[in-house]
């Protein structure tokens, strides 16, 4: 759905959310589908801000006020975080409205870049946090992009 990349340091990070569910999208005039679906994912990832990915419990928020409550965060050996939560989703925007309730899943990976020589990878969390997390603090936050494309034809 919405990806961010950065390099900062000897790390380089990648920031993927993803959301499953249904929404309910209503507009007041009608319109070609497949626009409204793109409008839709447009109005979705709108302003998608991730912050505090140094820490067991990262914030997501979106300029359309959707509201984000983290369940679970769970580390993948070598270089993953995966937070999972809900997200309810109430927003409108040029004469269309979204509303529902959508999982949501954050992945963030860190892994050396190629200037960092022979180090490895972490195995553990607690490795994890170590390497990455000075440089996952000094980030602050991502503004994430849409990253999905909608072909003609797919179901809503």
């Amino acid at each position: 759905m919405a990806a961010a990349t950065v390099e900062i340091g000897k790390v380089a990070i990648s920031v993927r959310l993803s959301f499953d569910g249904d929404l309910y999208a209503c507009r007041r005039q009608p319109g070609v589908v497949e626009r409204m679906e793109a409008e839709a994912l447009d109005l979705l990832s709108k302003g998608l801000f991730v912050s505090g990915i140094d820490t067991p419990v990262a914030s997501v928020t979106a300029a359309a006020g959707h509201r984000f409550v983290q369940e679970s965060a769970v580390f993948r050996p070598p270089g993953s975080w995966v937070y999972r939560g809900t997200c309810w989703v109430g927003a409108g925007r040029n004469g269309l409205t979204l509303t529902g309730l959508l999982g949501y899943c954050l992945e963030v990976r860190a892994k050396w870049a190629m200037r960092a020589g022979e180090c490895g990878p972490p195995e553990t969390a607690t490795e994890w946090c170590e390497l990455f997390g000075t440089q996952l603090a000094s980030i602050g936050g991502v503004v994430l992009r849409r990253a999905s494309v909608l072909s003609l034809g797919t179901p809503p």
